[in-house]
């Protein structure tokens, strides 16, 4: 089963709203989706509504991705958001104590609120959509099989024609089966590169507003 465990929504940074991801992760037949928006767990709450009544055939991972002191960590599976500030290890304990699992995503990426090294995380994600040339994430997987540590893969996307970009492949019929998965390593990754044309169109737009303000 094919899921995309890192999509951002109008609830934090992205460009589009939560049905629109869910529809788009059905055209592109994927299984589940987490929603990880930064520091809210509230668009990952509107997607489990919307899913009980109209997408019924996905499966919904709860998610949200946290700031820490010195990085951004996802952790899925939970309803209560751990506090956002704490180191990464603290972050981690606590993800754990709320029922989740900690994701390292793109942990090697310069300009991108990365961790640069791999704390006790539940799986790194190794495969990042966005990454154009793809040496941060060949570091990240060989970095992870060193360590045996589960490997995960994500879009990234904030916008809706890119979910589904990162795949995360495993055997799941529900959340907890799909946390389970990942804390067993029973995972695989399929993942394409965003198109070079977004990325830029998105870092132009970036750069402009930076220069307005």
């Amino acid at each position: 089963m094919r899921f995309d465990l890192h999509i951002h929504s109008r609830y934090s940074d992205g460009r589009a709203s939560v049905e629109e991801i869910l529809r788009i992760a059905r055209r592109k037949r994927l299984d589940g989706i987490a929603v990880t928006d930064h520091n809210t767990l509230d668009g990952s709450k509107a997607a489990l509504r919307i899913r009980r009544s109209s997408y019924r055939e996905l499966i919904v991972v709860r998610g949200v991705e946290i700031d820490t002191s010195e990085g951004h960590l996802i952790v899925l599976g939970v309803d209560e958001m751990p506090k956002p500030g704490s180191t990464p290890e603290e972050t981690i304990e606590e993800a754990h104590d709320l029922g989740g699992i900690a994701v390292l995503p793109h942990p090697y990426h310069l300009f991108r609120h990365s961790i640069g090294r791999i704390p006790p995380v539940d799986a790194v994600e190794v495969c990042n959509s966005k990454y154009i040339l793809g040496i941060s994430n060949l570091r990240a997987r060989l970095e992870a099989r060193r360590r045996c540590i589960s490997m995960v893969a994500g879009s990234d996307a904030h916008l809706a024609e890119t979910v589904g970009l990162g795949i995360t492949i495993l055997d799941a019929a529900s959340e907890d089966d799909v946390l389970e998965e990942i804390r067993k390593s029973r995972t695989e990754i399929d993942c394409c590169r965003t198109p070079f044309g977004i990325v830029a169109k998105r870092l132009a737009k970036k750069i402009c507003r930076r220069v307005m303000h």
